[in-house]
């Protein structure tokens, strides 16, 4: 099993993801924009906090269990009185801070990777309030890319684990009726879904039609648009929920 500084090193590493992550943060900063949003907990940042690129909130919270991402938000906060960093993982380190109730909730890309995806809900919803909005997206079972490889007999299943998932030691392949469903058993009512970004090919593939430039980079923003013909099938599912207090 990777160690979490290899887990971090390799996600640094990873071809495609700087632009995949641009839209990424495109779909958390659409859902920030239709919520109440002045106090803020992001949940696993990794190397990119939502703060970089959205300044509309009173007061943020961040809770980073890798020492690389959270040494790397600690700086990138600088001396922003609004933005308080832990260090851990939130399920640990909850009971050791006060903030909150928050009126939205990031929770970073990780709940496929983890074995405790049920516990670490249950423990969010101890800082919502009614109307809290808790975000979160993983990788997509159904993505373009998982469907042409099954197709074109690459995989035997779209659930089964990719390359990429065994190297960051990814538990759960979701889709988004699963990952709607993991919310709703652990106490939340789903208020959005859907997907982003038609990825056509994998990582390493999107990487070098690139920079073979084979397709330029204005096709990308079609591609994501390209998700409103194809809502189930993007490279990355999203999920906008509120807890059943």
């Amino acid at each position: 099993m990777a160690t979490a500084e290899n887990y971090e090193l390799n996600y640094s590493k990873l071809p495609f993801e700087g632009i995949l992550r641009r839209y990424r943060q495109r779909n958390i900063q659409e859902s920030l924009n239709r919520h109440v949003h002045k106090n803020i907990l992001e949940i696993g940042c990794g190397e990119h906090p939502i703060f970089q690129d959205f300044d509309a909130f009173d007061k943020m919270v961040v809770v980073e269990p890798g020492d690389i991402f959270y040494e790397r938000a600690v700086s990138l906060a600088s001396n922003d009185e609004r933005i308080t960093i832990y260090h851990g993982l939130f399920e640990n380190i909850l009971d050791q801070f006060k903030d909150g109730p928050f009126d939205y909730i990031i929770i970073g890309g990780f709940l496929h990777e983890i074995d405790n995806p049920d516990e670490v809900l249950k423990r969010i919803k101890e800082v919502c309030h009614t109307n809290t909005i808790v975000h979160s997206f993983v990788p997509n079972a159904k993505s373009f890319h998982r469907l042409l490889a099954y197709e074109a007999g690459l995989i035997q299943s779209i659930y089964e684990e990719s390359k990429l998932d065994a190297l960051f030691g990814r538990r759960t392949v979701y889709d988004v009726v699963t990952f709607s469903e993991l919310f709703e058993l652990n106490g939340f009512s789903v208020i959005e879904k859907g997907s982003y970004f038609i990825k056509p090919f994998t990582h390493h593939q999107m990487e070098k039609l690139l920079s073979g430039q084979i397709i330029e980079s204005s096709v990308l923003d079609g591609l994501n648009k390209m998700s409103a013909h194809f809502p189930d099938n993007g490279a990355e599912i999203y999920i906008s929920a509120k807890p059943v207090l």
